[in-house]
């Protein structure tokens, strides 16, 4: 195996991102009313932080043409973003029409111009940027250092689809990315009737981030063909009808089919790199696999006995491949590229000659994007409300004991300062943390707990994880995130042309489905569950197998993947078109939720999309097809969370009436069962287009709900909670509108309420607090004295405060804008040799009641210099004064 090394010159790219109608208004000099003075302005161009991470495509832009300064910074590149409206009430502050007429320009008056007509514009006419710099003192632009630049559209933001976000390039640069992104296959596209989605989809496939590179030589991967695997189930069927709206049809002899290996390979334990388990999801140009790792080889051995050194088998292609030179094998579906293979030659071995060729000038470079990982949480992994609300009960006493493991652990937290510290140090994953400066402190001196600030943060920190986390869904239970693998003995066989459907690892049970996980033992039975995951009918009951033949060729997956049985059963329908390229489940063998996911699989049917495509096929190789393809996926992607949020709103109303009547309402039932499908179709939006139209057909089932229900537009407590959180101020529900529903959220979530310890009762459970902080710090000399660093510091650490403030959380770089300002601000400190006594000064401004931010404070300090910082504190205990 050989790793590609991460050169200096190599990383992610710091790039800008601009609202298309921000940048509308300030090319046509449209004025905007201050929301602060009145006062009448031009419009700025405002501009946010993005990256383009560390992958093929920025390495090999790098060395063709991109210019990247030493702080990482390029205006190579630009996202723009199509979000919003421009017209008088958005939220951009433009001023409403009145008061534009009074400006006396018609340059000043504002047309209502859509996100669609935004986008159209720009990716058939380009953008033209003029990035100003301004002077702190007026505000005023320097004309000078104004740096005007054309772009051209590029690509779809990979996976941001849905937030309409795209790349745009240096428009001198776009031919040169444009081939390398298609494998120079754009040009061959025809005019009429490309294949435009499937081009946009996979040609950005190398610019997934990757954490590592691997070099894996065609002549050792092998592609085989895929295998299907069929059965006879009850299911229930969603259709559209004449009107293309979608309906629910039972089907007691429906067939379903399994593609075994969809997106999955296997990878020999001689390529499989020392650093990672499990698996290698990699990707390269138009090929995506998930890798997993196994004794490949010892298998090919074992098989062919004395000839394997001479043995030959044929590939997809037809190509006589050396058995002793396989080391990696997959399927066709994970070769995007044999979507345009008439565009690569005459015949499908033409077309592979091609690819080999794309592949041998990258040095058969693949980028590794993701490999297996436990749980932060040790041994417990925390679910959704998705997940929980859509368990078949709303009996107290079952509920209560799935909420127990998420009590339990925020009880032992407020008894015990340990676990409390120990919860802050798996949690405090950000250097910008106040979470590593509380740890910190308490291993200095475990008395810090009497620090009113100590105090303080600790209450908001199990106040939030109470009432933001585990009430509104995101509770613990014993399991985690495996990774799917699907029937990989199959694969070996297809590979050697034997029978795959005759693997024989596995059974079929009429009331679950054979797995092999090493995250169990063996004979346990497990619940399963998949995002999107919207109703019971996507809950599968599993029993754990060690079948012998996995134990010995796949002795190292770890405990992070799952093998899951496709041989003559529902497993990929009932997980909603689950597939192998690195789809995980929620698995837990809690006893209560595994007895649920029985119940789940015997009593409700499997849900079988058989919505038909809208041919891919009517789009033409022109910017506007391109632009409205961009849209319809666009306004489809933003049905995941709208489909989730109405099947949430179908299930409450729908166990609150089983409640209290006893029986199932057949027609709430088949709304979730829709909203299932319709996300199935969101999801797939990026690569196929569906026929229906997700955001109509969510709007009437929404409105049928409203008006089914007899007490009229009432939404769960739970469901308040979780929008409240993200949305905040934005949340369009009212408390009004708010009641506690009898569904399995809102009882788990009233129920965590009552059991965790409320130490304003319980007051054994309350600390001491000691109200002087020289019980807690250091005399120092000269600590008192504020001079002109302590100055600086302040006002530094207040910016940095204020520009966290204006961030916008939704946004997609937010983290990173987040994690930005916190290293600017750092770096701008380190600068200065603080002394001790400036220090000690500045800590106990933190801690008093004139300091603005006292977390930022604290963090920024510590992350200063935490010797110097944790110095100014005293260690271990005080006799004397505690």
């Amino acid at each position: 195996m050989i790793i590609i090394s991460k050169e200096k010159n190599y990383g992610q790219i710091k790039i800008r991102s601009v609202q298309a109608n921000r940048l509308y208004q300030v090319q046509n000099e449209y004025k905007y009313k201050s929301k602060y003075d009145g006062s009448v302005k031009d419009s700025r161009l405002e501009f946010g932080a993005a990256v383009l991470p560390d992958s093929m495509f920025t390495r090999y832009m790098i060395n063709h043409g991109v210019t990247v300064k030493k702080n990482r910074e390029s205006l190579d590149f630009v996202v723009m973003k199509f979000d919003y409206y421009v017209d008088g009430y958005s939220e951009d502050g433009l001023m409403e029409d009145v008061e534009r007429k009074e400006l006396k320009s018609q340059k000043d008056y504002v047309s209502r111009i859509s996100a669609k007509k935004l986008r159209k514009k720009y990716y058939n006419d380009g953008a033209e940027i003029t990035w100003q710099s301004y002077d702190s003192q007026t505000g005023q632009p320097i004309p000078e250092l104004a740096k005007t630049i054309r772009y051209r559209m590029l690509m779809r933001s990979p996976g941001k689809a849905k937030e309409g976000s795209c790349i745009f390039i240096r428009e001198d640069l776009l031919e040169v990315a444009q081939k390398y992104l298609t494998m120079e296959l754009y040009d061959k596209l025809p005019e009429q009737g490309a294949k435009i989605v499937e081009m946009s989809a996979y040609s950005t496939m190398i610019t997934a981030a990757a954490k590592d590179f691997i070099q894996i030589p065609l002549k050792n991967m092998l592609i085989v063909k895929d295998q299907e695997s069929s059965s006879i189930i009850k299911a229930l069927c969603v259709r559209t009808n004449e009107q293309r709206q979608c309906e629910v049809f039972e089907n007691d002899n429906c067939k379903v089919t399994n593609v075994l290996w969809d997106g999955e390979g296997l990878i020999d334990e001689s390529l499989f790199p020392n650093n990672m388990e499990g698996f290698i999801y990699c990707r390269s140009h138009f090929f995506k696999s998930c890798l997993f790792r196994g004794n490949v080889v010892d298998y090919l051995r074992d098989y062919y006995g004395e000839k394997y050194k001479t043995a030959k088998v044929k590939d997809m292609f037809g190509r006589q491949v050396k058995v002793s030179d396989i080391r990696v094998i997959v399927t066709e579906n994970s070769i995007k590229w044999l979507k345009f293979k008439e565009l690569m030659g005459n015949t499908p071995i033409e077309a592979y000659q091609y690819y080999e060729q794309v592949m041998k000038k990258d040095d058969y470079t693949f980028s590794i994007v993701k490999t297996a990982h436990s749980s932060k949480w040790g041994d417990l992994q925390r679910s959704s409300y998705q997940i929980n609300n859509s368990l078949p009960t709303v009996d107290e006493k079952t509920l209560e004991k799935i909420a127990q493991p998420s009590i339990d652990y925020i009880n032992q937290m407020i008894k015990d300062p340990a676990a409390f510290v120990e919860y802050l140090k798996m949690d405090a994953s950000k250097k910008y943390s106040v979470k590593n400066v509380l740890a910190a402190l308490y291993d200095r001196n475990p008395e810090i707990i009497h620090l009113d600030f100590w105090m303080r943060k600790k209450s908001e920190i199990i106040e939030e994880l109470k009432n933001k986390r585990f009430r509104t869904g995101k509770l613990l239970q014993h399991g985690d995130n495996l990774t799917f693998c699907g029937n990989p003995i199959a694969l070996l066989m297809q590979a050697t042309k034997q029978e795959p459907l005759e693997e024989g690892c596995f059974s079929t049970r009429p009331d679950g489905i054979e797995c092999y996980t090493k995250r169990f033992p063996e004979g346990t039975r497990l619940a399963g569950f998949r995002s999107p995951h919207n109703s019971p009918n996507n809950i599968v009951h599993f029993y754990n197998v060690y079948p012998p033949l996995l134990q010995k060729y796949f002795p190292k997956l770890g405990d992070n993947v799952i093998v899951t049985n496709g041989i003559g059963t529902n497993l990929q329908p009932r997980l909603n078109g689950q597939d192998y390229d690195t789809d995980y489940g929620y698995v837990t063998d809690q006893r209560e939720i595994v007895d649920l996911a029985r119940k789940a699989y015997k009593e409700y049917p499997t849900i079988i999309n058989e919505i038909p495509l809208a041919g891919t096929s009517s789009y033409n190789k022109d910017m506007n097809s391109f632009s409205e393809m961009d849209s319809t996926i666009s306004g489809n992607q933003i049905g995941i969370g709208q489909s989730s949020d109405i099947a949430q709103l179908a299930l409450s109303y729908y166990f609150d009436r089983y409640a209290d009547k006893g029986e199932k309402d057949i027609r709430l039932e088949e709304i979730f069962v829709i909203c299932s499908v319709i996300a199935q179709a969101c999801i797939d939006g990026a690569k196929r287009i569906y026929d229906i139209t997700p955001s109509g057909e969510l709007k009437s089932l929404k409105k049928e709900i409203m008006e089914y229900v007899p007490d009229g537009k009432t939404y769960p407590v739970f469901f308040y909670k979780s929008k409240k959180n993200k949305q905040k101020d934005k949340c369009k529900i009212t408390e009004d509108e708010v009641r506690m529903f009898k569904c399995p959220m809102d009882i788990l979530s009233d129920i965590i309420n009552k059991k965790v310890i409320d130490t304003r009762v319980e007051k054994q459970y309350q600390v001491v607090r000691y109200k002087y902080l020289d019980y807690f710090m250091e005399p120092i000399p000269d600590a008192e004295k504020s001079g002109h660093q302590f100055k600086k510091v302040k006002e530094a650490v207040e910016a940095y405060d204020r520009t966290v403030r204006d961030l916008n959380k939704s946004d997609e770089n937010y983290e990173w804008q987040l994690d930005n300002a916190f290293s600017e601000c750092t770096a701008k400190i380190k600068k200065w040799k603080l002394k001790q006594g400036t220090m000690r000064a500045l800590i106990v401004y933190a801690l008093s009641s004139r300091c603005k931010c006292p977390s930022r404070m604290m963090t920024v300090l510590y992350d200063y210099n935490s010797e110097l910082f944790l110095n100014c504190f005293k260690s271990g205990k005080n006799e004397q004064i505690f």
